[in-house]
C-alpha cells in the first residue's frame, strides 16, 4: 500500500458531477470527531481478563491488534485510568480472549462504565486448563492468549500494552462476535451469502 498511491473518487467525481464534496464526518484533531469515525470500524469483540483482589476481572477493550509473528506479540490499548490497567501493570500478566456470538453478555458486562467487572462464572476452571496457563481464561472465546508484559507505555489517555503470548488456546471453531456501528453484529461469509442468494 505504501508502495502505490490511490485516489479514490467521490461519487460526485465519478458521475461528472461539479460541486463540493458531501461529507457525514469532517474534522481535524476533534476527539469526538474521531471516536465517530472509529465507531465506522467493524471488529472482533476482544475482553481483557486479569486478576483484580484475586477475582477474575473483565474488560471490552476496541485496540487490539497482532505484531509479529516471531516471538507471538500483540499489543492492546487500556485507558490508564482503570483497574484493568493497573492490574496488568501489577502483575505484568493478562489474557486475551477474543469473544464468540455466545459470549455477548460477557462483552455487556464488561463494557459498562463505573460497575464491577467481575467475570467469575465465565471463566474455565483451572484444573480444566494447561499449567503453563496462569490468567483468566474465558468460556466459549474462538481464542485466548496468555499474555506476558513486554513493554508497556503512555499514550494520551491510554497505556500501551506490547505483550509475548505465553499460551495460546482455541476450542473447535466458534462464530465470532463482532462490533461496528455502535452496535453488535453477526458476520456472514461472502461465500455463504452468494449461496444463500442463489438458493
Amino acid at each position: 500500500m505504501a508502495e502505490c498511491e490511490a485516489r479514490y473518487a467521490l461519487p460526485s467525481e465519478r458521475s461528472g458531477d461539479v460541486g463540493q464534496a458531501s461529507w457525514e464526518l469532517e474534522g481535524g484533531s476533534d476527539a469526538d470527531v474521531f471516536r465517530a469515525a472509529m465507531r465506522r470500524m467493524v471488529g472482533g469483540v476482544t475482553v481483557i481478563a486479569t486478576r483484580h483482589e484475586g477475582r477474575p476481572w473483565g474488560m471490552t477493550v476496541s485496540a487490539f491488534t497482532p505484531v509479529c509473528m516471531d516471538p507471538p506479540t500483540l499489543l492492546v490499548c487500556v485507558n490508564s485510568r482503570t483497574v484493568t490497567a493497573s492490574d496488568i501493570l501489577r502483575d505484568g500478566r493478562f489474557a486475551v480472549n477474543l469473544l464468540s456470538q455466545a459470549q455477548l453478555h460477557v462483552s455487556q458486562l464488561c463494557s459498562s462504565a463505573g460497575s464491577d467487572k467481575y467475570v467469575d462464572d465465565h471463566v474455565v476452571p483451572a484444573a480444566l486448563l494447561p499449567g503453563r496457563v496462569v490468567m483468566p481464561i474465558l468460556r466459549d472465546s474462538i481464542v485466548s492468549f496468555d499474555c506476558k508484559v513486554a513493554e508497556a507505555r503512555p499514550v494520551g489517555s491510554h497505556n500501551v500494552v506490547i505483550a509475548t503470548i505465553e499460551s495460546i488456546l482455541a476450542p473447535t471453531s466458534r462464530r465470532p462476535l463482532l462490533y461496528g456501528e455502535g452496535k453488535y453484529l453477526r458476520g456472514v461469509g461472502i461465500d455463504d451469502f452468494a449461496a444463500l442468494e442463489g438458493a
